[in-house]
């Protein structure tokens, strides 16, 4: 394959990440703005949605494809631009698939058994009331411009 079809992969990929960490972003935000516990739950169904089939398959694409394209491109993994992306890509990608995404998915099934019992559980209320989930998402988001201004730009 050559580099320009991977790059471009690489792109798409990138694109489709992005597009899930934006959407989350903004679903989270109604979602937490919902008042009524089906509107909840829905939320945080899009949200869960969301994060299987756009953010996280596309970080992995998009990681993978990146680091192939660094030799391919001429470019070296000792260069700092490059391993600051690389370093930055672990820790977002490491965040979100060992605590952004079980706590997404935890708090999903406690609001699917909150609606199916009518009322919303304490185990979900502490759930849907954590903030540290929503900010390492947003953190993530930010990571996404970095990453993007690293691939652009490449600063020595």
């Amino acid at each position: 394959m050559s580099d320009r079809l991977l790059l471009f992969f690489h792109i798409l990929a990138a694109l489709w990440l992005a597009g899930g960490v934006i959407g989350g972003t903004v679903v989270r935000a109604q979602t937490r703005r919902a008042t009524d516990l089906a509107a909840k739950v829905f939320g945080l169904r899009t949200a869960w949605r969301l994060m299987t089939v756009l953010t996280l398959p596309g970080a992995l694409l998009a990681g993978l494809l990146g680091i192939g394209l660094v030799p391919m491109r001429g470019f070296r993994y000792s260069q700092g631009w490059v391993e600051g992306s690389l370093l930055l890509y672990l820790v977002m990608i490491l965040v979100t698939l060992f605590y952004v995404a079980p706590m997404l998915l935890k708090t999903v099934r406690a609001a699917e058994a909150s609606l199916a019992a009518g009322a919303p559980s304490p185990a979900f209320q502490k759930l849907a009331s954590a903030k540290l989930p929503s900010i390492l998402a947003d953190v993530n988001a930010l990571g996404i411009v970095i990453l993007t201004f690293l691939m652009a730009v490449k600063p020595s």
